[in-house]
């Protein structure tokens, strides 16, 4: 049987338990003191000076929750980069770099150090910005990319029903392309004779992620300069852009 008085108070409920404790113990002063015009200057006091309490301690308390809440998020995020990369996204950054001219250039943009701060993460963002990311189309296997992609496509659609990744759109985005790319890949019956216009669109949608990919890389090597020092130095061993 279960107990009565362990059900949860309503909200109401409890402001009506704390108002009627109030006036009990109201009442119970001018029992004591018999002292009308003492009860109604402090009460009066005490009035005037709730909104600024309100005011100051929601503002507050609300500030820190969001700030609790945001960090708790960002470390959940970081995880689940940390794992994609881990399980997919390092391997495809290295065999999309595999057809990328420029490799060098981009390389020594996301040649991450120990010892980088805050603004030479911003400075590698401002040039990956600038950099031109472009795929050799004619080079890529697709066969191997689509073989890729098939045995991982149950993992990225798990990463999209991760109600965690609803605080970030742009890694859903991410992932949803990934995604894209293998059921447009799936549909295809003969991908080592594809036509060039059927090349050229594939590539399209390979250099987004592509760029994509390196972007959320750099990222995530930021978050763990901030939030996991000691898992930078495997970011960094485990680099997709090591030469």
């Amino acid at each position: 049987m279960k107990n009565p008085f362990a059900r949860k108070l309503t909200i109401k409920q409890i402001v009506c338990l704390l108002l009627c404790t109030s006036a009990v113990l109201y009442v119970l002063h001018y029992l004591i003191f018999r002292d009308l015009h003492h009860i109604g200057i402090f009460f009066l006091h005490e009035l005037a000076g709730m909104p600024l309490e309100v005011i100051l301690v929601s503002l507050f308390f609300d500030k820190l929750i969001e700030k609790t809440h945001e960090e708790e998020n960002q470390s959940k995020l970081s995880i689940i980069e940390t794992l994609f990369f881990n399980e997919s996204g390092g391997n495809m950054l290295r065999y999309l770099s595999s057809f990328d001219p420029n490799f060098d250039e981009l390389a020594d943009i996301m040649n991450v150090r120990m010892d980088w701060k805050a603004i030479d993460y911003q400075a590698a963002r401002l040039h990956l910005k600038d950099y031109s990311f472009h795929l050799d189309v004619e080079k890529v296997d697709f066969f191997g990319l689509h073989y890729h992609l098939d045995e991982r496509h149950a993992y990225y659609r798990n990463i999209l029903e991760n109600p965690a990744l609803t605080q970030s759109s742009e890694f859903t985005e991410l992932v949803m392309k990934i995604y894209l790319m293998w059921e447009e890949l799936d549909c295809r019956t003969d991908l080592y004779n594809l036509d060039l216009h059927e090349k050229h669109y594939l590539g399209e949608l390979l250099t987004e992620i592509y760029e994509e990919l390196a972007v959320y890389w750099l990222d995530n090597a930021h978050n763990h300069s901030i939030h996991n020092r000691p898992r930078l130095h495997r970011v960094i061993e485990t680099s997709p852009f090591a030469q």
